[in-house]
């Protein structure tokens, strides 16, 4: 779904070098931190690295600080002697966005990015279609409705700050990918096996708050940073439940993942009507890393 994002990477490998290191570090990317762990063949080590960022380094999914932030990831793999690895990086979840467009007309053009990028609509982007690094990718067919595609975008000066961090580290940069292509993936069994009725919400408990997320019928619906305290998470997620079913009919049942170590405000689950499902991602660090494993094969 998420595969194209960004696939003019400086510094592609080249396929017969990969086959002589076949090691890959996966990199977790937040505002608050760096998570690493190797991945050798399809077997996860134990996570190498989960350091703390100091405050200003990253902002909204921009590293500010790429000097500094270059030389302490490449510090890191130097002391955990994984330079020879290549490295597929989630982006932070700030730094991409999504929307499923339906397309107006009855024939897709040849170029639709281009045609997008000339309609312009209002797709309440923080920034600019013309100004980003956007990927476009059909959707199923659904019987009676129009085209419909999945839109994901980033700023390419976003793009273009994380690939010169990458750049200043010395390290083999193989892609960058987003954090919501990476919990897609790791969460592919449980979507699998759900009716098209049924809302998915899964909530991660992260340094800067409960990372919500909801899915229906294979789809993102609708995504939102709810706070890390506890009565107000119980609030603002029963709000966020109630506005997607109250706009999306069909979503007629609800399913809960919690990832981790997430802890539940008291009474939640008597508000909701559901009980929520743990979700680890063991033997990995986090749902993002697991999902980052499966991103080897994608193109």
């Amino acid at each position: 779904m998420f595969s194209g994002l960004v696939e003019e990477l400086r510094g592609r490998i080249d396929p017969v070098k990969a086959q002589l290191f076949p090691f890959l570090v996966l990199l977790e990317l937040s505002d608050e931190s760096l998570k690493g762990q190797v991945l050798r063949g399809d077997r996860p080590q134990p996570v190498s690295f989960d350091v703390p960022l100091p405050a200003l380094t990253c902002r909204r999914g921009m590293p500010l600080e790429k000097e500094p932030l270059g030389d302490l990831i490449g510090d890191l793999l130097v002391r955990d002697k994984l330079l020879d690895g290549y490295l597929l990086v989630a982006l932070p979840p700030d730094a991409v966005h999504w929307r499923v467009l339906s397309w107006p007309f009855e024939e897709m053009p040849e170029e639709p990015l281009d045609a997008l990028r000339q309609l312009d609509p209002d797709l309440r982007l923080p920034f600019s279609l013309w100004e980003s690094t956007v990927d476009l990718q059909p959707l199923p067919p659904v019987a009676g409705q129009p085209a419909r595609m999945m839109l994901t975008a980033a700023p390419t000066a976003m793009v273009d700050a994380w690939v010169d961090v990458f750049n200043m580290a010395g390290v083999r940069l193989e892609r960058l990918v987003p954090a919501q292509a990476c919990l897609f993936a790791a969460l592919h069994n449980e979507l699998a096996e759900v009716d098209d009725d049924v809302l998915v919400a899964l909530l991660e408990s992260r340094e800067e708050g409960h990372l919500l997320l909801m899915m229906r019928a294979g789809l993102p619906v609708f995504e939102r940073m709810l706070p890390l305290e506890l009565e107000p998470l119980r609030l603002e997620l029963e709000r966020c439940v109630a506005f997607v079913q109250r706009h999306d009919r069909a979503a007629r049942r609800l399913r809960v993942l919690v990832s981790g170590s997430t802890e539940l405000p008291e009474g939640l689950e008597e508000t909701l009507g559901v009980a929520a499902e743990p979700i680890s991602p063991d033997p990995y660090g986090s749902l993002v890393l697991k999902g980052l494993a499966a991103q080897e094969g994608w193109q």
